[in-house]
């Protein structure tokens, strides 16, 4: 008998996961809700494996205390069913460049709710 596991929902808080593990996220075509709260370890590189392998399903989505920066934010428009999207306010220290940012990230989810803690 052979079994079979959909992971939906994913809560990696404080966790060392790094980029580089994100490969692990291939395969994952179920997961829906990820939080990677203070996975400090994360950064533009790691949501971009994250983006490609989960832009089908991913609904909610937390980088908040990541290393993350405002530019690799740009990968979440690649999430086509996004919902909502946490993250924290360092990444809003240039302005000009988060506001060009969550621009695009409404033209391509004018339904996607934002939340910066």
């Amino acid at each position: 008998m052979e079994l079979s596991f959909k992971v939906k929902e994913i809560e990696a808080v404080q966790n060392n996961i790094t980029s580089g593990g994100c490969r692990h996220f291939d395969g994952l075509r179920h997961l829906k809700y990820l939080k990677m709260k203070d996975c400090v370890y994360i950064d533009d590189s790691g949501l971009k494996i994250i983006c490609k392998n989960c832009f089908e399903t991913l609904e909610y989505l937390n980088i908040s205390g990541t290393s993350v920066s405002i530019r690799g934010l740009e990968q979440v428009t690649k999430l086509l069913i996004l919902k909502k999207l946490v993250l924290d306010e360092k990444m809003c220290k240039d302005y000009k460049i988060y506001e060009e940012t969550v621009r695009k990230l409404y033209e391509s989810n004018p339904k996607l709710s934002i939340d910066v803690i």
